[in-house]
């Protein structure tokens, strides 16, 4: 099947006579100019909205679309006027479809996914699918957007864990604010102490993160353990958190040593590790740093598989 400058797949055309014969497809379109320098596609889920499709490619003639894709650009012409369809098909435009508290808050962080400067990305070439929360609209805070943000725009690559593990942050802080207000009222001086108490250990708001999402963390232990016998750099984080006594389950282990990581980059020498005289300090880095990105994910109520 051709449609404009695009020939489409088997399953295009299969698509395409469904919806003639009166079947259901998603109405909700929205179209946007939007550069891309590889195509997109994503799957979203959401609990209480539905589903959504977001999906983008290059105008370069020579793009090649899976059949995912080409299905989605069906449905996307099917939902919209005539005079949208030329922009649909030329390329260098984003097409959502579905419902926006779908994948308006998503799209909020797919909006600045691109190559990152350096190190992997979970969000680029890579999964399709994502799994949105409920939460996800508040914890989407703007600090955690902009470090989201960051983390694509800067080197070297210590500096985009850092801003990684800086989404992270936003989320323990906002839950140290969150119970101080909510207990405020009913007991303000208790409430001010253990507000205060939250803050003096920044570590253990770590391990109240790392249990709620205690894959994750324990994911981040695995691929730090993997190589702490090569890498001398993970080898002197083992040892920091066995000297600080935090043994025990690994998802607490994992959070502890990303933790550490944080220290090593931030503090250069004050009381931590220096970074800097680690020469596979990087390659600790590169090897951690996918599981870092989802636990951070996670936390914001995003999973992308």
């Amino acid at each position: 099947m051709t449609i404009g400058r695009l020939k489409l797949g088997v399953e295009a055309a299969v698509e395409a006579e469904r919806i003639l014969r009166g079947e259901e497809f998603p109405r909700e379109c929205v179209i946007k100019p939007r550069s891309f320098e590889e195509p997109i596609y994503w799957e979203i889920a959401h609990p209480t909205a539905g589903a959504a499709t977001i999906v983008g490619f290059p105008s370069d003639p020579d793009t090649k679309l899976t059949t995912a894709m080409e299905v989605a650009l069906v449905q996307a012409i099917a939902a919209s006027p005539v005079e949208q369809h030329e922009a649909i098909l030329a390329g260098d435009f984003e097409i959502v479809l579905g419902p926006e508290d779908a994948w308006g808050s998503f799209h909020k962080v797919i909006g600045h996914v691109k190559r990152p400067m350096t190190g992997s990305s979970i969000l680029w070439k890579g999964p399709s699918q994502a799994i949105i929360g409920d939460n996800c609209a508040s914890r989407l805070s703007v600090v955690a957007l902009n470090c989201i943000k960051n983390s694509f725009n800067t080197i070297p690559i210590k500096y985009r864990f850092l801003e990684l593990y800086r989404v992270m942050e936003a989320r323990f802080l906002a839950d140290i604010k969150s119970k101080l207000f909510n207990s405020f009222d009913a007991e303000p001086g208790s409430a001010l102490n253990d507000a205060l108490d939250a803050l003096k250990s920044e570590m253990n708001q770590m391990f109240v993160l790392a249990d709620t999402q205690k894959q994750a963390f324990e994911d981040c232990w695995t691929s730090l353990d993997a190589i702490k016998n090569t890498n001398t750099f993970v080898a002197a984080l083992f040892r920091r958190i066995e000297k600080r006594k935090v043994t025990g389950r690994k998802h607490e282990s994992g959070a502890a040593l990303i933790y550490q990581i944080r220290c090593a980059v931030v503090h250069a020498g004050q009381k931590d590790m220096i970074f800097e005289n680690f020469s596979d300090g990087d390659a600790a880095i590169t090897a951690v740093l996918p599981f870092v990105e989802r636990a951070a994910l996670l936390l914001l109520d995003i999973d992308v598989n």
